[in-house]
């Protein structure tokens, strides 16, 4: 686990990225332990981050939403807690189901693609003529 992770937005090339099937799900906490503001991110597919142990219809209607979207959750019903571990602070979790999720541009890509794409047209047109 990477602490470039933790950042809002992901910088290109810092953090892998990789293909989901299913939802981009991220999740961010920001605890206040002793005054002390402590938080990161889980980013990763819904399959492989929203499994056992989390609240099934949670995902469930994350999967029937079918948009992207963020709601705080509290860790109690997110994870199903009871009993001494009541926890009343919450957790954001957001989906995304285009490309680009979890704080990434399709600016970024499409300003590597261009230039790639006005060469191969200029080298195209030269052998042409």
């Amino acid at each position: 686990i990477l602490d470039d992770c933790n950042d809002d937005r992901l910088v290109q090339g810092r953090v892998p990225y990789v293909h989901c099937d299913t939802i981009c799900v991220s999740m961010y906490e920001a605890p206040n332990i002793a005054g002390v503001r402590i938080g990161g991110y889980i980013r990763g597919c819904m399959k492989d981050v929203l499994i056992k142990g989390f609240n099934e219809t949670i995902v469930s209607w994350y999967r029937w939403m079918q948009r992207d979207s963020c709601r705080p959750y509290r860790k109690k019903e997110l994870f199903k807690l009871g009993g001494d571990q009541v926890d009343e602070s919450t957790i954001d979790v957001c989906t995304c189901y285009a490309d680009y999720c979890n704080g990434n541009s399709s600016a970024t890509i499409s300003t590597v693609l261009i230039p790639i794409i006005i060469t191969s047209i200029y080298i195209f047109i030269s052998f042409l003529y």
